[in-house]
């Protein structure tokens, strides 16, 4: 109750905030960036972060307020086409509207000003590197899906242009409208035709965006004063061959005249090729073995040594009394420390937030939990990751909400991985289950809600309103699923539910009784919804009890 009371303060100080903020509105564009820096303490909350330095902090914070000021006294865009431009006035709407298309067109804002440095060698995005010359410039990357970038890593194709964004403004209300993909929907007089008007709009939107990112490779082929290197590599992470972007080949066929030389051009990979990679790749057991292949022989010597003091110890005339009873006293206090180690009181200070995953690891074992805080230690690598992530990708297409994450965040890195060759049985599994006909409210809401003084956070894969003013939140898991619904395992993971299931239920003003719980298996198409979630009082207990040691 304590910390829940201690959230309503808070809430309640950033509303008063918030609405402080709102009333300053009518300020010049500039001045109000400046107060709402102040108000919020971003130069302090910047210069927190991990690895930044505080001068970088400080530059990034200035050069954003540089923007605004420009964009205000130019009336719109400095020094950018787009629709804020004409008629916006430099307003605070038209600000925010342009800082959404540079997010969602140019990938956000130019990075602070970098010199050229003849000392070092530079690595920049191609947007950063707007405005600059070097004497020799490398273009990596240069093959279809990256470079041209794709989906998933694959080749570019059709797109849904602003229909993929629930938050984007239509083509048709832009102010550049006339330059962007045109769905003649008034022209369909049937489903038909409307269908086939579809399908001919998100060509265009998918040759739009290769137009974009050709403009962009223009860019970046334009930094070069005397030496430019364009370079792909067929092979990568994934198990296919990667195809040489259509830049680069467009660059080849340039070869034998103005100045342009083939170095290398690597033979198309056969069909069923393995990644020559994987052969490359030093592979070892984990955790290390600091002993390797001579744990067997200092196995053997230490039996040995074993024996020998167990006889020793059998035969009292082979040493003096005096021996026997050190040895004894020393045996003692080794056992003694070793109880009293195995005991010990492992409480420790929880960190101020954590995930939903590491709330089903306090769950699953409290005394690992706190060792693992008391000394971090790095988690075995895991090289089928980003697989893992194509079922819940798909998924996000499908429901056409695809939500901007941190690579950290990925949904399902707490999963077991799904390597490309399963993808096509999990889609089928969901295809065939009671989700494929239904549709979400929500899709990869993070969430965040404190228990017992820690705020646990996480990520829904999905949210469905019921009736009755009634939800459901859903976690989709591409592991196997447990053998029984009731066996330890099921019920600690289900820890990861109730923290959703709870948050969902304070975000949205209901009770948490309102809100069910699901996970659904997709390597066995199976739903499973655990009974008996912990309510708050229950999340609570859990949390304290790490923090007393219990």
């Amino acid at each position: 109750m304590r910390s829940e009371r201690c959230g309503d303060v808070e809430r309640l100080h950033l509303w008063f905030l918030l609405r402080d903020l709102r009333s300053r509105t009518a300020l010049p564009l500039a001045d109000l960036v400046l107060d709402v820096e102040r108000a919020l303490l971003l130069d302090v909350e910047v210069a927190a972060r991990p690895g930044v330095r505080p001068g970088a902090a400080r530059a990034h914070l200035d050069a954003f307020a540089d923007v605004a000021a420009a964009f205000a006294d130019t009336g719109g865009a400095p020094g950018a086409g787009g629709g804020a431009r004409a008629g916006s006035g430099g307003s605070l709407g038209a600000f925010l509207g342009w800082l959404a298309a540079a997010d969602t067109r140019e990938r956000g804002l130019e990075a602070p000003v970098t010199e050229v440095r003849d000392d070092a060698v530079q690595v920049l995005t191609v947007h950063a590197s707007k405005g600059l010359e070097w004497d020799v410039v490398a273009v990596t990357g240069l093959v279809e899906g990256t470079f041209p970038s794709g989906t998933n890593g694959r080749a570019p194709g059709p797109a849904n242009g602003w229909l993929g964004d629930i938050g984007a403004l239509p083509y048709p209300l832009r102010g550049d409208r006339a330059g962007l993909p045109h769905w003649p929907v008034e022209a369909s007089s049937t489903q038909v035709d409307l269908a086939a008007a579809l399908d001919d709009f998100r060509e265009a939107c998918g040759e739009h965006d290769v137009a974009e990112e050709r403009r962009l490779a223009y860019v970046a082929v334009t930094r070069a004063r005397r030496l430019l290197l364009l370079t792909g590599a067929q092979w990568g992470d994934g198990s296919r061959p990667r195809t040489p972007s259509r830049f680069l080949v467009e660059a080849a066929d340039l070869v034998g005249g103005g100045g342009v030389e083939m170095l290398h051009w690597a033979d198309a990979a056969d069909e069923g090729v393995a990644n020559p990679r994987d052969a490359l790749v030093a592979r070892a057991d984990w955790p290390f073995d600091p002993l390797g292949p001579r744990r067997a022989a200092v196995g053997d010597a230490a039996g040995r040594v074993l024996a020998a003091l167990v006889e020793r110890h059998a035969a009292p005339p082979v040493a003096p009394a005096g021996d026997r009873v050190g040895w004894a006293r020393e045996v003692d206090l080794l056992l003694t420390e070793r109880d009293a180690a195995s005991g010990r009181d492992l409480a420790v200070a929880l960190p101020r937030h954590l995930s939903a995953s590491k709330v089903v690891a306090l769950a699953t074992d409290p005394v690992a939990f706190a060792a693992r805080l008391r000394r971090p230690m790095p988690e075995p690598p895991n090289p089928h990751a980003r697989r893992g992530s194509a079922f819940h990708a798909w998924l996000e297409e499908r429901y056409g909400m695809a939500a901007l994450v941190d690579v950290g965040d990925l949904p399902g890195a707490a999963d077991e991985s799904a390597g490309d060759e399963d993808l096509a049985a999990l889609q089928a599994a969901f295809l065939a289950s009671e989700w494929a006909e239904r549709v979400p409210d929500a899709v990869e809401v993070s969430i965040e809600t404190p228990v017992a003084g820690v705020v646990l956070r996480g990520r829904v894969d999905a949210v469905f309103r019921l009736p009755g003013d009634r939800w459901e939140v859903v976690d989709w898991k591409t592991g196997p699923p447990p053998a029984r619904d009731d066996d330890s395992g099921a019920r600690t993971r289900a820890v990861q539910l109730a923290v959703y299931r709870l948050a969902w239920a304070r975000l949205q003003g209901v009770p948490v009784e309102q809100v069910g719980a699901a996970f659904f298996y997709a390597s066995a198409g199976r739903t499973v919804r655990p009974v008996d979630l912990l309510d708050a009082a229950g999340l609570e207990r859990l949390v304290v009890a790490a923090t007393d040691g219990g």
